[in-house]
């Protein structure tokens, strides 16, 4: 018990996971094979379960099976399991470890589950459960699957005898019966084996499948094409066998094998079970013969063209061919295009069916004379055997009888006449029976007259299948009262009785439709020497079927019911008296297909299949008819449809075809409502802004027990009606539409049948008409729940303004501020500020520019002092608010929003509400008016670049096959954090700017198509902010302008990284050609002259202006006197006098 309760516990588990943390559609889906399946106890089954959809295909599935018995649905049994070998409880315990239990594996996500031998006790619900083996749950984990435990009926028996021997050549008729009293519905295949002498198993010769399709088995195809070899279905339940011409390989045991197959719900075939026939064992000797050889002539003769009845008649057939020795022959006697008699080329004959009897009696008989000669004689013809004879002759090879060589060669024709003797016999015939039913008896009366002799008589049937053709003997007597019955009717009950003289009956027991035909009886005076006297006379006889006698209708005693009420359903079956097995169902409104109710069969069996609880079967039975009355009681919505009975009759041991009724209605109808409603008031007149209450109750319901489902509905400015609320009968609510979204409508019950609808804050767009619309539920007395007819009761809802002294600044300001600074939003009362008795909600809405979705709330204060931040902001307002919103109140008139770190995001229309509370008489705070402010426009504008460049040098004049440094520094940036992208452009001959290289913000390097792709160009930054660009052994075709373009990035307060307006600086190289007759070494050399030789001339040239000066002082200081000094100190400034 302990482990059913953890498998349910699992189970319990994996479904709950499965719906909470699954989202999406579900993956993992469990097959079990699809009932009901019915199954033969002792006989195996076999049901497929797969697993599909897990994340890993390939990864192993275990299985579990469990079983529930139908008399204990709830309680789980466990049987097998692929993962545990003692998961079986002890019931099934001991069959698992016996191997009578398995599970067999196809794949890693498909099993077989295996009964080896059912039990009647196996007949339930099993279910397969796949336990998941992986992090997620999702999908389907098990299925289930009935099986029906039914008793095993299928009988085979065989007509004929136990050992037979016959020749090479000859003919093999081998008669099956096979039959079954399953009450569903199934088919039959049979199938004959031949056991060979020596073989280790038995082979095929030839089957009728499920669908009545013929088949032979391996090795004989070629018999079965040329016609011999055949399986017929004579009867229902018999099957015959007829081989023309046995061969030696023919030897051994042969017997039929009958299979009861029955279609699944997934429309497939299963073998229920099969049963063998009793063998009978064939002895085939074998006949030497020499081939034939030469050309062949066939002759006729007779004793006498004309003959008197009861004279004797000889037909002889001779054959000529050259060369005669060791020449075999079958020699045939045609009578008007019919073959009366054939002897084949091993000695055997075969007559024509209406012969067979006058065979046996000595009547007709064929001798072989000669090896030429074959004689045919008719003791005492008749006038039925006159007639144009003829002789037909074949040739057969040695060892190959089935197969003449060349077509047969026939004889002339010989015309035979009958004359009948004066006689005053005559036979007259009558039925006794009037309409002759299945299984019943059928009885036959041959009267004679002028009877002077002994008499005998023969009673013969032709099939009412066959216009024309052969009789076939069904039983004769003799004229010393022995009886002989024919070979097809010798497992039948006929007999042939004389009460009188002049009097012959025949008596057929339990007959069938293939009875039905043409009945002759022929008597025959024997007269002195070999005259004798024959008279015949025929009747046709049908036989009527069960089916067509068997009538059903349906009549119903009150069609129409109250829940909770009773009707009587009767079925009326008229025919004849035989077991019938009767099924009831039902076929509801939206269904595509009946469900069962229950079947009574013809053993007084009754299985239900729907619910037995609501409905009680009685039978009784009157002359001519049978009542089987369907009761439904205590009647719910769930018994309402069309109700139909049919009938299967069982006869002769097998079931007929069904027979259905008409389809007869039964409605389910609900009993009148008493519901009756108040409302208070009818007429409501409140103040806006205020919350309303309108009560709508149950003055007198129909039932105590009754639950109530409420709809509230608004009709407004002549509009239709709109759902404001629902609540179901388990108060379970659904907002509407009729108001707005906003959660302002509620709704309470008292004591269950009063429900009161509340508008909180009423606005002018709420007044109008509201209807309660209520609808009453009762509980059938099998605990369905019904509606009854809705009642509904109207309130006219009127609203007025209150008067307020509640004023906002409705000023509209603009407000421009950098990225990053801080936002201070204002809110003022310009009236109702002193109001001391009043309290006030502060709501901030925000709309961001370019978007539709306009007065997003942003933060509430409430009057209680709660700051709340509504979901809503998250969606369409500014990101991250709740770290940078500040709301403060400086003075009793002005409601303050601080937004600090102002985003580009920020931007937008920003504006107050302020809602106005007061303290009402029930003391509960009321709110008594609102206003909303002007809007401010709030622009978060981006920072403006003071990038500057500085390039050096500007003009650049340098020499071929040198290297060449370019160098752009930045002056200045518009934050010490900036990062810098820098690309450097060419351009040459007038052509456009061409990139020559890239490095962007991280100083990840790009070349470009400005310069030959060789890696000759390179970039170097200094403290990142000075970018040189060198170009190694430069060519005449690096010349022109050159642009290094700076472009400047900043990091907002988000982190995000945004570039302002680019700045760019100019340099113009030019490159000249050297000297030709330098060289490398010689540059040096000059290069090392200049720099230690400058130097050198630059002094001495200093030196030689200061002694210059000095000697020019000193000759001039005695001729001239000393001039006034030029300091300021010394000789201040004058003014010039004007």
């Amino acid at each position: 018990m302990g482990r059913v309760q953890h498998h349910l516990w699992v189970t319990c588990v994996l479904l709950l996971q499965g719906g909470l943390i699954q989202s999406g559609d579900a993956q993992v889906l469990v097959e079990f094979q699809s009932g009901p399946l019915y199954r033969v106890i002792g006989y195996p089954l076999t049901i497929s379960c797969n697993v599909s959809g897990f994340t890993n295909p390939s990864a192993q599935q275990d299985f579990r099976f469990s079983f529930y018995k139908p008399n204990k649905p709830d309680t789980e049994i466990l049987i097998i399991s692929t993962d545990d070998p003692n998961f079986g409880m002890a019931t099934h315990s001991r069959r698992v470890m016996d191997g009578k239990i398995t599970v067999e594996r196809r794949s890693v996500t498909s099993v077989l589950f295996k009964v080896l031998s059912l039990e009647e006790g196996d007949e339930g619900v099993y279910e397969c459960f796949t336990p998941n083996k992986e992090a997620k749950f999702g999908g389907k984990y098990n299925d289930r699957t009935s099986v029906k435990v039914i008793k095993d009926t299928l009988t085979a028996s065989s007509i004929g005898p136990a050992s037979l021997s016959l020749s090479e050549g000859d003919a093999l008729t081998l008669q099956c019966l096979a039959s079954s009293n399953t009450f569903q519905h199934t088919h039959r295949s049979v199938t004959w084996y031949l056991h060979g002498d020596g073989e280790a198993k038995p082979r095929p010769v030839i089957s009728l499948d499920r669908n009545l399709i013929v088949t032979p088995g391996p090795g004989f195809e070629q018999r079965y094409r040329d016609g011999f070899i055949g399986l017929d279905k004579v009867e229902d339940a018999r099957y015959r066998l007829k081989m023309s011409r046995i061969e030696m390989s023919d030897a051994g045991s042969i017997y039929c094998q009958a299979q009861e197959w029955i279609q699944d719900t997934d429309q497939s075939w299963y073998s229920m079970t099969q049963k063998d026939a009793q063998p009978t064992n064939l002895t085939v000797k074998a006949i030497e013969v020499a081939p034939d050889t030469g050309s062949m002539g066939v002759k006729i003769k007779v004793n006498k063209p004309q003959l008197q009845i009861g004279e004797r008649l000889d037909v002889t057939c001779t054959v000529d061919v050259q060369g005669m020795t060791g020449q075999f022959f079958s020699v045939a006697w045609i009578k008007d295009d019919r073959e009366l008699a054939k002897i084949g080329p091993t000695g055997v004959l075969s007559v024509a069916p209406e012969y067979e009897g006058q065979q046996r009696e000595g009547e007709l008989e064929v001798v072989r004379m000669g090896e030429r000669t074959h004689l045919l004689t008719r003791q005492r013809v008749t006038t039925e055997d006159q007639g144009v004879f003829h002789c037909r002759a074949w040739s057969h090879e040695f060892k190959n009888w089935g197969s003449p060589v060349g077509p047969g060669q026939d004889s002339r024709t010989e015309l035979i006449t009958i004359k009948d003797t004066e006689s005053d016999l005559a036979v007259a015939m009558d039925t006794q029976t009037g309409n002759i039913i299945e299984g019943g008896e059928l009885r036959l009366i041959c009267k004679v007259t002028g009877v002077k002799n002994q008499l005998s008589v023969t009673w013969k049937r032709r099939s009412a299948s066959v216009a024309t053709g052969p009789y076939s003997d069904i039983i004769s007597l003799s004229q010393v009262g022995v009886l002989d019955v024919g070979a097809e009717f010798k497992q039948r009950k006929v007999v042939t009785l004389r009460p009188t003289v002049d009097t012959f009956v025949l008596e057929l027991s339990d007959v069938t439709s293939s009875d039905a035909g043409t009945y002759q009886c022929t008597v025959t005076e024997r007269g002195a020497g070999a005259n004798h006297n024959v008279r015949s006379q025929i009747a046709n006889v049908e036989i009527q079927s069960i089916e067509s006698l068997l009538k059903v209708q349906l009549a119903s005693r009150g069609a129409q019911v109250t829940v909770g009420g009773e009707a009587d359903l009767i079925c009326r079956v008229r025919g004849p008296n035989v077991p019938v097995n009767v099924r009831w169902s039902l076929k509801r409104e939206g269904e595509s297909s009946p469900e069962d109710i229950l079947t009574l069969s013809n053993t007084g069996d009754i299985s239900w299949r729907g619910d037995q609880s609501s409905y009680q079967l009685t039978v009784t039975t009157s002359p001519g008819q049978v009542h089987h009355k369907l009761r439904i009681i205590q009647a719910s919505r769930r018994e309402a449809g069309q109700y139909k009975c049919e009938i299967t009759a069982f006869s002769q041991g097998r079931y007929r075809e069904p027979q259905s009724s008409n389809q007869l209605a039964v409605s389910i109808q609900t009993p009148e409502s008493a519901l009756t409603l108040t409302s208070s008031p009818s007429l409501l007149d409140q103040s806006l802004n205020t919350d309303i209450h309108m009560e709508c109750s149950v003055a007198k319901a129909t039932s105590e027990s009754s639950r109530f489902a409420v709809t509230w509905l608004a009709q407004k400015n002549e509009q239709g009606n709109q759902t404001v609320l629902s609540s179901d009968r388990d108060a379970v609510e659904t907002l509407g539409e009729g108001l707005s979204t906003e959660p302002r409508v509620s709704m309470r019950r008292h004591e269950g049948r009063s429900f009161v609808l509340t508008i909180r804050q009423a606005r002018s767009s709420d007044s109008g008409r509201y209807f309660c619309v209520v609808e009453e539920w009762l509980q059938a007395p099998l605990g369905q729940w019904y509606n009854l007819l809705p009642s509904s009761a109207a309130i006219e809802l009127r609203l007025k303004e209150t008067v307020s002294d509640l004023a906002l600044d409705k000023t509209n300001k603009e407000l421009a501020v950098r990225e990053g600074d801080g936002v201070e939003l204002t809110c003022t009362l310009t009236n109702g500020a002193s109001d001391p008795t009043s309290l006030y909600t502060l709501t901030w809405f925000y709309m961001k520019s370019g978007s539709s979705a306009f007065n997003v709330p942003l933060v509430i204060v409430g009057h209680d002092g709660i700051l709340n931040y509504p979901e809503d902001q998250r969606n369409h307002g500014p990101q991250d608010l709740r770290g940078r919103l500040i709301f403060s109140r400086p003075t009793h008139s002005t409601f303050q929003l601080d937004l600090q770190r102002a985003q580009q995001g920020d931007s937008g229309a920003y504006l107050c509400q302020v809602d106005q509370y007061k303290l009402s008489n029930d003391g509960q705070w009321e709110q008594t008016a609102s206003d909303k402010s002007g809007t401010t426009n709030l622009t978060v504008k981006r920072t403006e670049s003071a990038l500057t460049l500085t390039s050096s040098p500007s003009l650049l004049d340098q020499s071929l096959n040198t290297d060449i440094h370019m160098e752009c520094s930045v002056a200045k940036a518009t934050s010490e954090s900036s990062r810098f992208a820098v690309t450097w452009l060419a351009q040459k001959n007038e052509q456009g700017n061409q990139t020559v290289l890239s490095s962007d913000r991280d100083a990840v390097e790009t070349l470009g198509e400005g310069l030959s792709t060789e890696p000759r160009v390179s970039m170097r930054r200094h403290e990142g902010r000075s970018f040189v660009l060198t170009i190694r052994q430069a060519r005449s075709s690096d010349s022109g302008r050159y642009f290094c373009v700076v472009g400047e990035w900043l990091q907002d307060p988000l982190g995000q990284w945004y570039n302002l307006l680019p700045s760019s600086a100019a340099i113009e190289l030019r490159l000249k050609e050297t000297d030709p007759g330098s060289s490398p070494e010689s540059g040096c050399r000059t290069e090392y002259v200049l720099t230690f030789f400058i130097p050198i001339v630059c002094l001495l040239v200093m030196l030689i202006i200061v002694l210059s000066i000095k000697l020019k002082r000193r000759g001039s200081a005695g001729n001239k006197k000393q001039l006034p000094s030029l300091w300021a100190e010394e000789n201040p400034l004058k003014p010039v006098p004007e």
